[in-house]
């Protein structure tokens, strides 16, 4: 590639050179046609001194060139290939998302193993277990049927073996194995759900008092559940009631009616709003001071 541009350069140095040379200072022609004529000149043979000075520094400045440009690219390559610096909120909450999964399907497996006619559902989310009716509650009535509390104590024995490791309190049970992404639960909300008999005050109001009896049941079963709490040292056992607004099943049959007659535990974690309260909630949990 040098060779070939110091040839170009040489072949344009004698073009210039030529053309150069027709220029004749004592030729008879008008003043303004001779200035022009001579500035002409000047320029060409500062060209050729300049082509000049290259063909003579030989391929030098050539290779030094095509290195630089090399060096560029192979620069750019680099960052183009460089992967961003990772956000650390980022990766903390996509880890705790992921752990979030984790628990609930684990939790999902074990109480449809133990607990036989629950059918729980992790919700499309990823963020609470759905209790799909199955006679949990009759229609109209705020208490569990006989049948569904017995369940719904189970639940209770299930949830007490596995909060400890999410959550902080004298029932902390951190480690890494059971909990690597650090993921801290705010809350985990026991949420009454009802079918679409009735206004929607009164749904409204019934779906609370489902959620208030399953809570007074899990409680009743193990006392211990008040006692993992959360980053304000609250309880993380809370309750809640949606109403009629947020069906799982179509409400045009009695199995869909029943089906929505339902209890949802939502689990809701701890979202640092900066960096350094990841270094905090990596602390708590670990019961550093």
């Amino acid at each position: 590639m040098a060779d070939m541009t110091i040839s170009f350069l040489f072949i344009l140095m004698i073009m210039l050179a030529f053309f150069a040379s027709q220029f004749s200072v004592s030729d008879t022609v008008p003043r303004s046609q001779y200035d022009i004529l001579k500035e002409e000149r000047d320029r060409l043979q500062s060209d050729i001194d300049a082509i000049a000075e290259i063909v003579e520094a030989g391929d030098r400045p050539v290779v030094s060139a095509v290195r630089e440009m090399k060096d560029e690219l192979e620069r750019l390559r680099r960052l183009l290939n460089t992967p961003e610096k990772a956000n650390k909120m980022e990766v903390y909450n996509s880890a705790v998302s992921e752990a979030r999964k984790k628990l609930l399907t684990n939790l999902k497996n074990e109480i449809n193993g133990r607990i036989p006619g629950v059918n729980v559902e992790v919700s499309e989310n990823f963020d609470a277990l759905q209790f799909a009716g199955d006679g949990l509650f009759d229609s109209g009535k705020e208490v569990p049927t006989a049948v569904g509390a017995v369940r719904m104590r189970q639940i209770a024995d299930v949830l007490d073996q596995n909060l400890g490791c999410y959550s902080l309190g004298s029932r902390r049970a951190f480690s890494e194995d059971c909990n690597p992404a650090f993921a801290l639960m705010d809350s985990l909300q026991v949420e009454g759900h009802t079918d679409n008999v009735g206004g929607e005050v009164l749904n409204m109001d019934l779906s609370a008092k489902r959620a208030a009896s399953i809570y007074a049941l899990m409680i009743q079963q193990k006392p211990d559940l008040v006692l993992y709490l959360n980053r304000d040292e609250q309880p993380v056992l809370s309750v809640a009631g949606f109403g009629k607004g947020r069906p799982i099943e179509e409400n045009e049959t009695d199995s869909g009616r029943d089906a929505n007659r339902r209890i949802d535990l939502r689990f809701i974690m701890v979202v640092p709003f900066k960096e350094a309260d990841i270094a905090e909630i990596r602390r708590a949990l670990s019961g550093e001071p």
